[in-house]
């Protein structure tokens, strides 16, 4: 009689796990889809400005969390390159010229941006030169949801030297 308690016991313990474990996964998805970052083109060359635009199409506020890297700029923009069919971190920029010393929130080396519904962020990266780059590259812009655990991209894009 023990042993099927038991039993009965695990295997409820094991559904609410898959349970629990489905809406989350289902609500990291929704604000993956809901979160849209683009850029205003698909080729650009050194030189050139990267017009960036993150919307949220929610229903509620998303908060997107991007990495404390830069020294000025309140929204750091971290870029991935497509090097041997394979996504990897390229370069961090900051877009944006205004200091620091605002009212940002700030998390375990995140800072947070609340993006209400409905509206959106336009941003620009316009020091490309500093890539020095040789060759053509193939890139994208990652920014997080959920305190830095899910990541949202932008559409991919190419700069030429």
């Amino acid at each position: 009689m023990k042993i099927r308690s038991l039993i009965l016991l695990i295997i409820l313990i094991g559904v609410f796990i898959l349970v629990v474990g489905g809406i989350l996964f289902i609500m990291t998805h929704e604000d993956i889809e809901k979160v849209l970052i683009t850029t205003d083109k698909r080729d650009y060359q050194v030189g050139e400005t990267i017009q960036i635009r993150i919307q949220n199409w929610d229903d509620r506020t998303i908060d997107i969390y991007c990495p404390l890297t830069c020294a000025l700029g309140n929204f750091p923009t971290t870029v991935e390159k497509m090097t041997n069919e394979e996504w990897g971190y390229y370069v961090g920029f900051c877009p944006s010229i205004e200091p620091l010393f605002g009212d940002y929130p700030s998390e375990d080396g995140y800072i947070i941006h609340s993006l209400p519904p409905g509206d959106s962020y336009a941003l620009e990266i316009s020091n490309l030169e500093t890539l020095q780059l040789k060759e053509r590259v193939h890139l994208r812009i990652m920014y997080f949801l959920k305190g830095g655990r899910t990541t949202i991209y932008s559409d991919e894009f190419t700069v030429k030297p």
